[in-house]
């Protein structure tokens, strides 16, 4: 009785952590984030819509700093693009970084202060 009861209890943690990670991934996004960051070498922002700046002001920001974008594209000009989303999000925007290599998304990486373009949130896909 008491092997039954030892061999209940690791398995009742683990499915109670299951659980609690399959519940929580809607708004934590672990499983998806490590699978771009470890498997695909990606970087999603995973921002709703309502989240997201208003495409006026995602445009205005990228004229400012066209300089900085011209520097990203500049990183591989065969292989690097960088595109205002603002299909996914009516109304909204965001930028997309597409890059060919996990050198190439490095120096991106060098060149963006952090994990958005001056506030405008970033999503890096490795193609």
């Amino acid at each position: 009785m008491m092997r039954k009861v030892k061999t209940l209890i690791p398995v009742a943690i683990l499915l109670l952590v299951v659980v609690i990670l399959a519940v929580s991934e809607p708004s934590t996004h672990l499983f998806h984030r490590l699978v771009d960051n470890l498997l695909y070498n990606n970087y999603h922002h995973y921002l709703s819509c309502s989240d997201l700046p208003d495409i006026d002001k995602v445009e205005k920001t990228v004229a400012e700093h066209s300089e900085i974008v011209e520097k990203i594209k500049n990183v591989n000009p065969d292989h690097v693009e960088f595109m205002v989303d603002s299909w996914t999000c009516p109304g909204k925007g965001s930028i997309t970084i597409y890059y060919a290599s996990t050198d190439q998304r490095s120096q991106i990486d060098q060149i963006l202060p952090d994990k958005t373009f001056f506030g405008i949130p970033v999503t890096l896909i490795n193609r």
